[in-house]
């Protein structure tokens, strides 16, 4: 499996792990990824979501916030402030830009 992870980008790996419970597995990945790319939305993004599934909603809109000071036409945090704003949890985590069409 560790190869399979390997090949995926941060988003898929991300969405893996949190289907799977393993947040601090998701928490490490996205380290990492904050590491390579410190400039990046992506990554406090998806910590957002990690957050927001541990019920750890003010950590949750710090990094969503974050993500969006970083890149203000990044979607996906913007979504993600609007879920968690509004408590609508009909509205799908955004992990991707796809996932706000």
């Amino acid at each position: 499996m560790e190869g399979l992870m390997m090949e995926r980008t941060i988003e898929e790996k991300c969405r893996y792990l949190i289907a799977q419970g393993e947040y601090d597995e998701c928490k490490a990945e996205i380290e990492m990824a904050m590491k390579r790319s410190p400039d990046s939305p992506i990554p406090h993004n998806l910590l957002g979501i990690v957050y927001e599934k541990q019920y750890e909603k003010d950590k949750a809109l710090k990094h969503y916030r974050a993500s969006y000071c970083l890149d203000p036409t990044y979607l996906p945090a913007r979504r993600n402030m609007e879920r968690l704003g509004t408590g609508d949890v009909s509205i799908a985590f955004a992990y991707t830009e796809k996932d706000c069409r």
